[in-house]
């Protein structure tokens, strides 16, 4: 399926770009720059062309790796690992999956969705129907004199609202005690944006970041009020606006009884799917001559955000940075320019514009085992030679 022209949409443009990037951090500057598509490389808009490793592959690192990725296994003795899937210069390379997986299997995203909220959102700026530097459109933090009315659609996206939503995790608590359970499984589960919502600020808003599920709950939510139509008209819009034009035709986004879209944590595809959500990202929102984002979009995503304690956080990706105390690496071993989808049990789609490379691994991996999978998972990437350029 092509994509279809009403995506031709805003002749504005560049100036929306500049007005996405005014508030960037000035680390923007040194962003590796994102790959075209290669001159007779189809877009895998229907199925993805099928290449081979590159000649100048460190074969014996990249085999040891994958080795080590589907040698972990956790509970039940089944592999941690059930899908790998590398594609350089838009060609898959390297497909794998554990016994009982397959290319048609779809896997359940976790965080991944936050990233799938992050297009969304880029989907409704473009035509102006959002904007990012507005008070978020929040009924309950709308009285005059409610500190919470000073939050924006940008600080949502860069999790630095200086709400007191955050999963709770930061001290090392709880799992069934952490605010995010409670929102995904527990009593703010029926309704789970109003339940985000009703929280405090705790930080001046836009000064501290703060990892939030209910963040990107919040942003859903938005996103569905501004589209308008409940579950049906969100879930229509995104595979009218997103899944349909990029090919993703296997994701299913999961609603909550309210109708919201649950953006923080349930998107299910298949892996292929996954590699051409991150393709589309690789390709700075552009898929065959068509821009699906709004110009400099992408590069808002992976420009580090300007929380004061955050240096591995973009807007709704994660950022292959040095981190800061309290933060962690995301992939180490993997290049700096390396942004990611990630997501719970290690689901991760790894965007590499240095290799013109996009990597996904999808499964299980229990907190203890994250250093079996993210080290192999790294070094796998780095194997591969650069392809860098325009």
């Amino acid at each position: 399926m092509k994509p279809r022209s009403v995506h031709r949409r805003c002749r504005s443009a560049p100036l929306l770009a500049v007005a996405i990037l005014a508030s960037a951090s000035p680390v923007a500057a040194d962003l590796a720059p994102l790959p075209a598509q290669p001159d007779g490389v189809a877009w895998p808009t229907d199925e993805w062309p099928v290449g081979s490793l590159p000649a100048d592959l460190d074969r014996g690192v990249f085999e040891a790796q994958v080795e080590k990725l589907f040698a972990s296994r956790g509970r039940g003795g089944f592999a941690d690992t059930r899908a790998l899937l590398v594609a350089q210069g838009g060609r898959i390379v390297f497909e794998r999956y554990a016994e009982g997986f397959g290319p048609d299997s779809r896997f359940q995203s976790w965080s991944m969705a936050k990233s799938v909220t992050n297009a969304l959102t880029g989907l409704l700026v473009r035509p102006g129907r959002l904007e990012l530097d507005a008070r978020a459109p929040i009924s309950t933090w709308s009285g005059p004199d409610d500190p919470r009315g000073a939050v924006t659609l940008r600080h949502l996206l860069q999790m630095r609202s200086g709400i007191g939503n955050s999963d709770g995790f930061e001290g090392g608590g709880d799992l069934l005690s952490a605010f995010i359970s409670r929102l995904l499984f527990g009593e703010g589960s029926r309704a789970p944006a109003a339940y985000a919502a009703d929280a405090p600020l705790v930080h001046p808003a836009g000064e501290h970041w703060a990892y939030s599920t209910g963040t990107s709950i919040l942003i859903a939510k938005i996103c569905g009020d501004t589209i308008g139509g409940g579950a049906i008209g969100t879930r229509d819009f995104l595979r009218r606006e997103l899944f349909d034009p990029i090919g993703m035709g296997s994701a299913q986004p999961e609603f909550a009884a309210s109708g919201e879209f649950l953006g923080g944590a349930f998107v299910h595809a298949t892996a292929r799917d996954w590699a051409r959500f991150g393709h589309l990202y690789l390709r700075d929102g552009v898929w065959d001559g068509v821009r699906i984002l709004p110009e400099g979009w992408v590069d808002f995503s992976r420009t580090v955000n300007p929380a004061g304690n955050n240096a591995v956080y973009g807007a709704h990706f994660w950022l292959n940075r040095s981190p800061v105390e309290g933060q962690w690496k995301v992939l180490a071993g993997a290049p700096e320019s390396t942004f990611v989808a990630e997501g719970a049990y290690f689901q991760m789609v790894a965007i590499v514009p240095s290799k013109d490379l996009v990597a996904v691994r999808l499964g299980e991996a229990q907190g203890t085992a994250y250093p079996e999978i993210k080290e192999p998972f790294g070094s796998l990437i780095s194997a591969f030679p650069d392809r860098s350029g325009p």
